[in-house]
């Protein structure tokens, strides 16, 4: 009996960062914020693996299993924007940065409120995938006379 043996190559790959998990203070309804002009943080994805990886960053809404104690999803995803959502070829230990900006209209019906949307990060165009997901929590001030978001 002849027995053929296949061998499949899986390449290790992966993907890490620091923002796993932001949270904006005092947000004020009207304004914009940068996470990385406001708070020198910005979305920082580093492949972790052995070979370059393209990556893919998508805004997703929370679920309601997903959704921290006191928050609820973000009313639009469109209060969000990536300065840079695609990236190809990230050499090993090098890494992918972007900004996040985040745009709160000018409605009192927000004022007050704590949102949380979620920011994935994934590699694309390869049989075996890897992904992460970062917490992006947003608390709307109540007070109408405070100038100031604070980020952590």
């Amino acid at each position: 009996m002849d027995v053929l043996f296949v061998i499949l190559c899986v390449f290790a790959s992966g993907i890490s960062t620091g923002f796993s998990e932001i949270k904006l203070e005092n947000l004020q309804i009207g304004k914009s914020y940068s996470t990385n002009k406001d708070a020198g943080l910005p979305l920082e994805i580093v492949n972790t693996g052995e070979n370059p990886i393209d990556l893919k960053i998508e805004l997703l809404t929370a679920g309601p299993s997903e959704l921290k104690e006191g928050f609820e999803p973000v009313p639009d995803l469109a209060w969000i924007k990536l300065e840079k959502d695609e990236f190809k070829n990230i050499k090993p230990k090098n890494s992918a940065v972007t900004d996040v900006v985040i745009s709160i209209p000018n409605d009192e019906k927000y004022r007050g409120k704590k949102y949380q949307v979620y920011i994935w990060s994934h590699t694309v165009g390869t049989s075996v995938g890897v992904g992460l997901k970062s917490r992006l929590l947003l608390n709307m001030d109540k007070d109408k006379h405070n100038k100031a978001g604070k980020l952590e």
